[in-house]
């Protein structure tokens, strides 16, 4: 070989081993090693993908029937993008190779499906299904798939590289590169918690794989502005999120396993103990419930894969009887020592008291918790479907029951009735109202604009979770009665003392279903009416709420209100709440 030859030679090869040292400094590589019983569990959820395998498309399928906010799709098969990456995934965390090449093929046609022409608005993103494409579907594209599949081509790039493809790694990796992109030009803020660690997660480590420099200031940029803003706000903006807090988590964890630099580190392990100290301090050991209030939640009572979670995360301390563990067994947790005596040895009573939002107007949540029930509130919040500002739990771990406050619009959460309270300890004073421009089923996706909306019913529901004798409910003879309700030798006191809608005339329902049993005040029902909160002169409901055995403080006076310049100004008992009664603009935080 010639001098210049032997020369340039070298030059690459020390440009090469330098651009691996500076990857080892910021990012590590981690093959997957699981232990027999973990494979044994992958197994099983391999065989629940499988059985919903699509060959002929190379794409895990489902049934849908019902109402999503990111989809035209209501009833029908269809082929799922996220799934199907995340079958791949864990065919290709098993280590066996019998199943490779099916989890490549996954991989070959999901990456197929994402939008990569760099004109396009949705350029990097992907649809939900293969039957959607995101040129033609009606309904708001998802920019979060960004990130959520960035995830999934990391595990596989990060855990399987020695295994993938020469021909298949370029594309995993432009893949990658389009999402980053699109996460990085979205640059969601700080505030939506586990889209803002999530996507930083994708951006910092696919900037240092693929050494993309000014992707690499980004997402360190990124990093550091979610971090002072957690340590500003004292915890997450999703506050106390039984879905999105073990996200959260489970990022920051992908963070502390791939990410080695020395300034990131630090961060990264602070915002992980701050994710545990919420789920400590919310946690009810009598019912096993992750106590309220609730920023965002799929569902009112916690799913038992969080109980596989806390015993993994406890090296078996905290054994609730279940070994339901997370989907991805790469994901290991560690609780930190100081907190484990909220799981194991709590005391009770006791109230929590968290500020979500310190900047005006503020948020409070209050927790109650006791060795028999908990009762928790939000100062203020909206009702969408996945909020939970009123929620109390009582029972045990095997059957745990629960109160939630709603309202709905045709048996749909209405977004737009806004929640106010003020509690201390079982007693709560509570106010609900409704905003202008806010929106129907979700917050902010299907604004009601105009102010107008159609409806066949609305009506307040105070719905007993899990308790399924509406026989045993019974309801105020008259509107504003109070009514008293015993369950579990547990007394519930529940009095509406203001029900003003457009000079409607409400009644009280009681029922359930195979689920849950419920208390409602009808506000209407009948033929399809056209509402306008734009020209309502009132629409407003106030109620107070009791909760405890016969050890607890009932406040059972009436409380005393008015009504004047369109504020419905209550006192009961120490408390004051005053909201208004005409539907008024959007408040921030809700």
């Amino acid at each position: 070989m010639k001098p210049t030859l032997l020369i340039i030679a070298y030059c690459l090869l020390i440009l090469s081993a330098t651009a691996q040292i500076n990857k080892s400094q910021f990012i590590s590589y981690r093959p997957v090693r699981l232990s027999e019983n973990e494979k044994q569990d992958l197994k099983k959820l391999i065989q629940q993908y499988s059985a919903r395998y699509d060959d002929k498309e190379k794409m895990v399928t489902t049934k849908i029937n019902g109402y999503n906010y990111h989809t035209d799709a209501e009833v029908g098969i269809y082929h799922e993008v996220r799934a199907s990456l995340a079958y791949a995934v864990a065919l290709l965390d098993l280590d066996d190779e019998k199943y490779t090449q099916r989890a490549f093929e996954i991989i070959e046609k999901t990456i197929t499906l994402q939008d990569t022409n760099k004109f396009s608005p949705t350029c990097g993103i992907w649809p939900y299904y293969l039957e959607e494409p995101l040129a033609t579907k009606k309904s708001p594209p998802d920019f979060n798939w960004a990130d959520f599949n960035g995830v999934s081509l990391l595990d596989i790039l990060l855990d399987h590289e020695a295994v993938i493809p020469k021909s298949l790694k370029p594309k995993i990796e432009q893949s990658l590169i389009c999402a980053a992109r699109s996460i990085q030009k979205r640059n969601i803020g700080p505030g939506y918690t586990n889209i803002a660690i999530m996507g930083t997660y994708v951006t910092y480590v696919t900037a240092h794989l693929l050494d993309i420099p000014d992707l690499k200031t980004y997402a360190q940029q990124r990093l550091k502005t979610f971090y002072n803003y957690t340590l500003e706000k004292g915890g997450f903006s999703e506050y106390n999120s039984p879905n999105y807090t073990p996200l959260a988590l489970d990022e920051l964890a992908r963070m502390k396993r791939h990410i080695t630099n020395s300034e990131a580190k630090p961060m990264i392990d602070s915002l992980y103990a701050i994710g545990w100290n919420i789920i400590a301090h919310h946690f009810h050991q009598p019912t096993g419930q992750w106590a309220g209030p609730h920023s965002r939640s799929y569902s009112s009572l916690i799913k038992s894969n969080f109980y596989g979670l806390l015993k993994q995360a406890s090296n078996g301390k905290i054994d609730l009887g279940y070994n339901e563990q997370s989907i991805d067994k790469k994901v290991k947790h560690e609780i930190p020592s100081y907190l484990l005596p909220y799981f194991l040895t709590p005391k009770y009573p006791r109230t929590e008291v968290d500020l979500f939002e310190k900047s005006e107007p503020v948020i409070k949540g209050t927790t109650y918790l006791t060795d028999t029930y908990t009762l928790a509130s939000a100062s203020r919040s909206s009702l969408w479907n996945q909020r939970r500002p009123f929620i109390a739990y009582w029972g045990t771990i095997a059957k745990p029951s629960y109160l939630q406050v709603r309202f709905l619009h045709d048996s749909y959460d209405f977004s737009s009735a806004s929640f106010y309270s003020q509690q201390k300890e079982n007693n709560i004073l509570a106010g609900i109202n409704f905003i202008l421009n806010g929106g129907d089923k979700h917050i902010s996706i299907d604004q009601i604009k105009t102010g107008k909306f159609k409806a066949k019913d609305l009506r307040l529901r105070f719905e007993f979770g899990n308790y399924l004798n509406p026989e045993n409910l019974t309801i105020p003879n008259h509107i504003y009665d109070p009514l008293k309700i015993t369950i579990d030798h547990l007394q519930f006191n529940l009095q509406l003392f203001y029900a003003g809608f457009e000079n409607m005339k409400g009644h009280w329902e009681k029922g359930g279903d195979n689920k849950s049993s419920w208390i409602d005040y009808v506000v209407y029902s009948g033929q399809d009416k056209e509402f306008d909160l734009k020209t309502m002169k009132e629409a407003v409901l106030g109620f107070t709420f009791s909760i405890g055995t016969s050890k607890d403080l009932f406040l059972e006076t009436k409380p005393e209100f008015t009504v004047k310049d369109n504020i419905l100004d209550t006192n009961w008992n120490g408390f004051n709440l005053k909201i208004f009664t005409r539907p008024s603009s959007f408040a921030k935080n809700l």
